[in-house]
Formats: C-alpha cells, structure tokens, sequence
C-alpha cells in the first residue's frame, strides 16, 4: 500500500495563499473553516474546499493528548481551540503541520510531530511556560488566572530551566 503524503494546515497558512505541492493531500479542521468564514475569506473557503482540501475532526484520544501536554508545556493559554484541533489532526494522521504560530511548534515539537513554517524560520528549541502572578509575583506551574494569595491576574513567563 501507497501512503499518502499530507500537509495539516492552519488558518495562517490558508491566509498567505501560497500554492502547496501538488502530490500532498491538504487537510484543515472544522475550527480552521470557522475561523476563516469568520474573517469574511469564504469565498475564498468554498473554492479551496471544492477543489483539494479536506476537513477532517480529531480524535477524542488525540485531542485528549494534546490538551494534556498542553497543560504540561504550559501553552494551554496560547492555543486556542483549532490550534489543539489541527496539531490533533496532524498527530492523528502522521501528516506535516503546516503554521507560523510558534506556540503550535512548540507542541508539536514535543508531541513529535513534524511541522514547518509558511513565512517564519520557527522555533530552535522548546519553551516550558509559567504563571506567575502580576501583583506578588507568586508562581504556579498550572493555567491559574488570577492569584490566590492576593487576587491579581497572572501572565505567562518562560520558564528559567
């Protein structure tokens, strides 16, 4: 049997309208449709899905997985929901990932999923991210929002290693 060759792609990589290589099969996910019928690009949405992209859903498992290490990495904050979709789809399929987004390399550089940049050099190496808090400066290694010493919000820093 043949495997197909296949590029994920994600919103940002339906934006530059680059052309893709023709021997690839080209697969977005349902949150990638959303996200460009909300940009007012369904015109531009309904030629791409007539003629060579596919929109396929992850699965539980995998979008299971990717929440998780999300958490662990600390880029849950970063990512929103097509982004964990797509790297889904991506680790799913076997198939290339396809973003600037350097919050989704970061993943999938630890999901080991392959990816490359459309515009972007990408990443060089992985960042773990913490919470740390914006009024005492208290760290959590989780996605807390606000502190529970003194009630500010928190932001994400990277983590010192």
């Amino acid at each position: 049997m043949i495997q197909t060759k296949g590029l994920v792609l994600d919103t940002s990589a339906l934006y530059y309208g680059k052309d893709m290589p023709p021997e690839f099969e080209l697969v977005i996910s349902p949150g990638v449709v959303r996200e460009l019928d909300r940009e007012g690009m369904k015109e531009r949405l309904e030629l791409l899905l007539a003629t060579r992209i596919k929109v396929l859903s992850p699965s539980k498992e995998s979008l299971t997985k990717v929440i998780a290490e999300s958490e662990k990495t600390g880029d849950s904050r970063r990512l929103s929901s097509t982004d964990k979709e797509v790297l889904a789809l991506a680790l799913d399929l076997g198939y290339q990932l396809m973003t600037d987004d350097y919050s989704i390399q970061n993943l999938a550089e630890v999901l080991g999923v392959s990816y490359e940049g459309l515009e972007q050099k990408g990443i060089r190496k992985v960042f773990h991210w913490e919470f740390r808090c914006v009024g005492c400066g208290k760290r959590f290694d989780s996605d807390v929002t606000e502190c529970d010493i003194c009630g500010s919000p928190t932001k994400t820093k990277r983590k010192k290693r």
